[in-house]
């Protein structure tokens, strides 16, 4: 598009199209450019025979946004344009606009400007008010760019021949009020293969009805957290996949369920101690027995504060401890029997997550899961016959050491995203937007 000053009149002239006329107030509050069409007849081409004998059948306005000289300030192109019969087919047709975003009411610059502004991570909000255009075709620009960016990778995979082998499932929030959507990664390449709302085992079925089959057919591991049942469906799809449960989510339901519970129950017992002894120190009248309760008081009191205190010494493995806080934590493990216990029992299940050998691990987890049960601690006990089930998606971690770890941190960027964006009303979109900021970068 030229802009020719000559004698100060604006001639704007684009192909097939002059500008015509100029409108704005005095207030500036909206700035009009109005367009006609130049094109002959005999120049046009029907879109659907290729046949260049048209007529003109009628015409019409079409009003399309540009981008604004002065923020705040709307700036609008009204295109005069014909409407064409082609004689050789009958079928009508309306002639192109080449300054025209191909699917929106905006212009070519104007999308231009907004797929620029969303790579630097612009909130739709924001570009909105920036450029007066309404966010629902920001919306769709962006989706626009974003489906041509992952079309074209997956393209890309599909030509060179490359199949996923191990893959990752995990849910994520995407509304207040429990409102969850489901994940699928390619542990290999990072990138998120579909995304659909909801966790049950009908929402998840979707994934293996959308996706294509055959580039599935060389998966060979999933990991998976135990809270959701997508181990039902993945032996329904994939029979010949094995389940490999994430280490992470399991050690860190035995911190929850096990290890402090334990940890805060031995504490409560000196605690509880402590005030029968205050009881006892506040009635006794002779100085000497009340000292003796007094000091007791204070014992207890400080076995109650260290044993609280060691809840991350508790969590962290052994060989992660600084000298001071092993001397602290075998002092109260000596003392207190159940804790200890439950502390070894962490200890081995770390142990037995480092196994390569698939013998010596099923070994190892039938003795885990024994030894817990005869514990005799209640916790410790619910535990192991909630999990001893999925005893076989423990031993696959020696096959495929493989967790849902670079999932986690695609769901922590796409929280981040959420907030810069005050949520994402259309829940397609936002889907996309997940897998695209998922693509490897290329380096």
């Amino acid at each position: 598009m030229l802009l020719d000053f000559n004698n100060t009149k604006i001639h704007i002239v684009c192909q097939q199209y002059v500008c015509t006329n100029i409108r704005f107030d005095r207030n500036l509050s909206e700035i009009w450019f109005d367009f006609k069409s130049t094109q002959k007849t005999e120049e046009v081409y029907c879109p659907y025979c290729g046949g260049n004998n048209a007529e003109i059948h009628d015409g019409g306005d079409i009003v399309l946004k540009d981008m604004p000289l002065y923020i705040g300030v709307p700036q609008f192109f009204k295109v005069w344009r014909h409407r064409y019969k082609c004689r050789c087919c009958l079928k009508r047709f309306s002639e192109d606009i080449c300054f025209k975003d191909p699917d929106t009411r905006v212009t070519r610059r104007a999308a231009e400007f907004i797929r620029e502004l969303c790579s630097y991570k612009v909130t739709t909000n924001s570009i909105s008010k920036l450029t007066g255009i309404h966010w629902n075709t920001i919306r769709a620009i962006h989706s626009r760019v974003m489906n041509n960016e992952l079309e074209t990778h997956f393209n890309e995979l599909k030509r060179s021949g490359y199949k996923p082998q191990c893959l990752a499932v995990d849910e994520f929030a995407i509304h207040k009020g429990q409102t969850y959507a489901t994940c699928v990664m390619d542990l290999e390449t990072g990138m998120v293969l579909w995304v659909g709302k909801g966790r049950s085992t009908k929402d998840f079925r979707k994934f293996f009805q959308e996706f294509d089959p055959d580039y599935l057919s060389e998966v060979k591991a999933i990991a998976m957290d135990m809270n959701a049942p997508y181990h039902i469906v993945v032996e329904e799809c994939m029979p010949n996949a094995k389940i490999v449960y994430d280490r992470y989510h399991l050690q860190s339901l035995f911190s929850v369920e096990v290890l402090n519970p334990v940890r805060i129950y031995e504490a409560k017992k000196h605690k509880e101690n402590a005030k029968d002894m205050r009881a006892f120190w506040k009635e006794e009248t002779d100085s000497e027995f009340k000292k003796d309760w007094k000091q007791q008081y204070k014992e207890e009191r400080e076995k109650y504060k260290s044993v609280m205190n060691t809840r991350w010494s508790i969590l962290k493995n052994n060989r992660n401890l600084a000298e001071q806080e092993k001397d602290t934590l075998e002092s109260i493990l000596a003392n207190h029997k159940d804790l200890a216990v439950c502390y070894a029992m962490k200890e081995e299940m770390s142990r037995l997550y480092e196994l390569t050998d698939v013998k010596e691990a099923r070994t190892g987890w039938i003795s885990w899961f024994k030894a817990a049960k005869e514990s005799g601690i209640e916790r410790l006990v619910h535990f192991a016959n909630n999990k001893e089930k999925r005893i076989e998606g423990l031993i696959s971690h020696a096959i495929y050491p493989i967790s849902t770890c670079k999932l986690e941190g695609v769901n922590n960027k796409t929280k981040v995203a959420k907030r810069i964006a005050y949520g994402y009303r259309n829940d397609e979109y936002f889907f996309t937007l997940v897998k695209y900021m998922s693509i490897p970068k290329k380096t």
